[in-house]
């Protein structure tokens, strides 16, 4: 056998228990063969083997986003940043939209995302009445960075049918103001109507949104993606089509929501089926709560700051029972997104209920975000063997406002990651990308300092160490998806997907880890980015 590929004189950090550092790795076609020293691998060379001298660059395991939405993040690329680093204040979102409406025709839509108003200048969401003055003539939609929240001028508040008199629709709110206008502020499902109408979603563009985040990604060493949730049928068609041409850059693992599971069917395919390597059906998704920072996630107590308000639950415990036990009778493996502990303990009590009537050995079924918890609840997660995709991201990107919206009482066991260590609770690593940034570096220094933006630590006894946060985005989150026979370590017979730094994440200091150099990514033996 002629390796296609050979790696030679690195820093392998393998993820496998069995052999937890080489020097060498040999490839062919797209598969791990050999791991060992430069004498192992080089037994596998022949006249056609590319040799890559990696002079002592570390190598792991093709890191693995295990929470996001790509697809929308490859969208977000294309619309208004108004990250705080480029929109810190509403006169300079205002700015941005002006800019924008200048070069748009009358009527057509502006879109943006990324503003987070707990770190905006005025604290606030900008009004709808705002947004009126500089685009007069065009709908406005602007995201909050959660994607819980937006909100929309009286032009898009018209063609949705919203007005003074519409009632909340059903997990969902409209901002009204002390004379019951409507700000512009929409929450949860009050933003359906609002994501149909605004998305300039062609097939193509669909494919482009998707290569557009496959670039992005690839250049931060991530090799799969979880999507946790695509736009509807036109990306999943997109995903199926790319990967039948050969061309899907980044492995895919798709969450499909209940009423997208008869396409899914049309298309020959079911949970854990492929198309090739590049592509699988993943959990049936459902919704339960909001965002923490924006206040929509569903809780036990007020938030800190909004004495009556209790977050949004999406759906009434009925109905959740009926969704994960038509689920569970399919045989789908079942993701729930639920942040506040309200929400947790409504998941598992469905996810209780269903298991009791279906029991399943080897089920994986998962808590998307997984925020607030407490030993009770770690417990049930550990008993009924429930997976969590928390999002270290967040405690970086979003702490502060979880501070505020929390205080830091309320945060001890919040986005727990050494508890689910500690109880044996499989966690993956994740962005939820566009809500925050998909880099993870930023989550890997996230789990090891517990450190917000503004310099604040919360929940500091919940920090792991950094071979842990390795583990959440390699073997962990390739086990969260029922692929660590195939991918998260490096071992023969594996997937020979590499991302290849330019020094040891486990013998710098945290603070390093935010610039870590990035200088390779292998997908399939083959070099798909490279610095």
């Amino acid at each position: 056998m002629q390796a296609d590929l050979i790696l030679t004189n690195g820093n392998v950090i393998t993820m496998d228990d069995d052999r937890p550092r080489a020097g060498a790795v040999a490839v062919w076609r797209g598969l791990i063969v050999a791991v060992g020293d430069e004498a192992e691998a080089r037994r596998y060379e022949g006249p056609g083997t590319r040799r890559i001298d990696l002079a002592g660059q570390t190598v792991l395991p093709g890191l693995i986003e295990g929470h996001a939405h790509p697809c929308a993040y490859g969208q977000a690329l294309r619309e208004l940043d108004l990250r705080a680093v480029t929109a810190p204040s509403i006169a300079a979102i205002l700015a941005a939209v002006a800019e924008r409406a200048e070069r748009t025709p009358d009527g057509g839509w502006i879109a943006g995302r990324g503003y987070d108003d707990t770190k905006l200048a005025e604290r606030r969401h900008p009004t709808r009445r705002e947004l009126d003055r500089i685009a007069p003539h065009h709908p406005v939609y602007l995201t909050r960075t959660c994607g819980h929240l937006a909100v929309a001028n009286s032009a898009a508040l018209a063609l949705v049918g919203y007005g003074r008199d519409t009632p909340d629709p059903v997990g969902g709110r409209l901002g009204r103001d002390e004379r019951g206008e409507l700000t512009g502020l929409v929450a949860e499902n009050a933003m359906l109507l609002f994501r149909a109408l605004a998305r300039d979603l062609t097939p193509e563009a669909a494919r482009e949104d998707i290569r557009r985040a496959a670039r992005a990604y690839l250049a931060l060493g991530v090799t799969s993606w979880q999507d946790a949730g695509s736009r509807g049928p036109v990306d999943l068609h997109a995903y199926q089509e790319l990967a039948r041409e050969g061309a899907l850059p980044v492995r895919t693992y798709a969450m499909v929501r209940p009423e997208e599971r008869w396409l899914i069917g049309a298309a020959g395919l079911s949970h854990g089926l492929s198309i090739g390597d590049r592509f699988t059906v993943g959990p049936s998704k459902l919704f339960m709560d909001g965002s923490g920072g924006g206040r929509t996630a569903g809780v036990f107590e007020p938030y800190r700051d909004e004495p009556d308000n209790f977050g949004i639950t999406n759906m009434p415990q009925e109905e959740l029972d009926a969704a994960v036990l038509e689920g569970a009778r399919e045989g789908w493996q079942i993701a729930v997104h639920a942040i506040g502990d309200r929400a947790i303990t409504m998941v598992l009590d469905a996810y209780e209920r269903a298991l009791a009537r279906h029991p399943r050995p080897d089920h994986r079924w998962r808590i998307e975000h997984c925020g607030l918890m407490n030993a009770e609840r770690l417990g049930r997660m550990r008993r009924l063997g429930v997976l969590a995709a928390p999002q270290p991201t967040f405690i970086t990107e979003l702490g502060d406002s979880y501070i505020v919206a929390f205080g830091h009482d309320r945060l001890t066991c919040t986005y727990p990651l050494k508890s689910f260590f500690d109880w044996g609770i499989v966690a993956s690593g994740s962005s939820d990308a566009p809500v925050c940034s998909p880099d993870p570096r930023v989550g890997l220094y996230a789990a090891v300092t517990r450190r917000t933006e503004r310099g604040d630590t919360y929940a500091p006894d919940e920090r792991i160490t950094i071979e842990q946060a390795l583990r959440m985005y390699t073997i962990n989150a390739a086990y969260t998806a029922f692929e660590e026979g195939r991918k998260g370590s490096i071992a023969p017979g594996k997937l020979a997907d590499f991302t290849v730094l330019g020094a040891d994440p486990t013998a710098i200091a945290p603070d390093e880890l935010l610039t870590l150099p990035v200088n390779m990514t292998i997908v399939g033996g083959e070099v798909a980015y490279e610095a």
